[in-house]
């Protein structure tokens, strides 16, 4: 018993620890996003500061970061709707089918998740400069569903495999075609599996950066994270509005996951299956 007790003691106090060096960045950001500007560069450091101040928020939330979360709400949006309807469809046929053809498209798909995104950006930005598309919402939504396809697929196949296959037979028996077992048994079964895989494009597409900065040339199509640099200038970094703009871009997707957290989890837990 005492072993047990000072083994959870041991085990507790890791946690906090790891608590603390995971949360300090954020707590650190969002006490510098309240403090005056001379405050932030002050000797020696002080975690909190001692006049509190909303004018960082005040200054950063302009109509210009009004204009940049709309463009993300629209871009990670419609990526989250589309990659989630492709990839349960895809994921379906890949659990369902019994074709060779398909254990190869699956074998494609996987590696297809081993490609990162400076190795593609350059053929994708091609392609959307022949077909004009560059600078538009519709090519930052294109590569994102090009990006997060592969591994939604993935995430929903691996759920879908636990779902027996015996009430669609049952389904099936009583008249129901394919497509009303797909929409009535499968969909609202794979509820879990569908919200966690949604919950994970959002976070990939609301923070990506790489493929804002290449695929838009304006201020009026510019997304969150390109927004940002808007505070780093060629003589200086306004570190108070930065981090303010920061923690409301932050805001929205830790509200998200927190608020379906046990959704994510079971979904990774159930896609966690062997095949």
């Amino acid at each position: 018993m005492k072993q047990t007790a000072s083994t959870r003691a041991a085990l507790i106090l890791l946690q906090i620890l790891l608590a603390i060096f995971v949360l300090l960045p954020f707590f650190w950001m969002f006490s510098v996003s309240l403090k005056p500007p001379t405050e932030p560069f002050a000797i020696p450091a002080r975690l909190w500061p001692d006049d509190p101040t909303m004018a960082n928020y005040v200054t950063a939330f302009r109509p210009e970061f009004r204009t940049y979360f709309l463009n993300s709400l629209i871009v990670s949006g419609a990526s989250v709707a589309i990659t989630v309807t492709l990839g349960l469809l895809a994921a379906y046929s890949f659990t369902r089918g019994q074709l060779l053809v398909l254990t190869a498209l699956m074998s494609l798909v996987v590696l297809a998740q081993m490609f990162p995104h400076a190795a593609i950006i350059i053929p994708i930005y091609r392609m959307m400069r022949s077909v004009d598309l560059l600078n538009t919402h519709a090519s930052l939504i294109i590569a994102y569903v090009s990006v997060t396809l592969p591994v939604a697929i993935w995430m929903l196949r691996g759920f879908l495999m636990k779902l027996p296959i015996s009430l669609e037979e049952a389904a099936a028996i009583d008249g129901a075609g394919p497509l009303r077992v797909f929409w009535d048994i499968v969909v609202p079964l794979a509820r879990p599996g569908v919200i966690a895989t949604a919950v994970y494009v959002l976070i990939v597409t609301w923070q990506e950066f790489l493929f804002a900065l290449s695929f838009t040339s304006t201020r009026n199509m510019r997304t969150l994270p390109v927004g940002l640099n808007d505070f780093i200038g060629q003589y200086g970094i306004r570190y108070g509005e930065l981090m303010a703009s920061s923690v409301m871009v932050s805001v929205p997707v830790i509200a998200v996951f927190f608020f379906l957290q046990r959704y994510f989890v079971a979904g990774l837990t159930a896609g966690a299956v062997k095949g």
